[in-house]
């Protein structure tokens, strides 16, 4: 019985801990900082420290702040490498891919195979 408990709750730890990126994604994230070419443009990007994105289970997301306003569309995310492709509904020109590296509650998109990322990086924390 000993064994058996044991060997749940290793289990149950190790599924813990190899949570997937997608799972990792839901929920809201709130910017702290954007970087166009190393240079810490912020203040431009989030004036108001009020930018958002969420994004839900089933495969959309939501965002908004200054000074850009609201948007949505669909999100996908390919684990092999962590590419984010944004499929916006302001339409194609608006579509963007990062690379994605999440931590506890941190997460960071770069560049991915377009020229309109590829200048800025971009933190988040986790929303409430």
């Amino acid at each position: 019985m000993k064994f058996l408990w044991t060997t749940l709750l290793l289990c149950s730890v190790i599924a813990a801990c190899s949570t997937s990126y997608p799972k990792k994604m839901h929920g809201t994230w709130n910017m702290r900082q954007v970087y166009d070419n190393s240079v810490n443009v912020t203040n431009i990007h989030n004036p108001k420290n009020d930018r958002w994105v969420t994004f839900f289970k089933d495969g959309s997301f939501k965002s908004g702040g200054a000074p850009y306003g609201k948007n949505g569309g669909y999100w996908t995310l390919t684990e092999t490498n962590n590419i984010l492709f944004l499929d916006s509904n302001a339409g194609e020109r608006d579509d963007s891919y990062w690379v994605v590296n999440i931590t506890k509650d941190s997460m960071d998109w770069s560049s991915a195979k377009s020229s309109f990322t590829e200048r800025f990086r971009i933190s988040y924390s986790k929303g409430q």
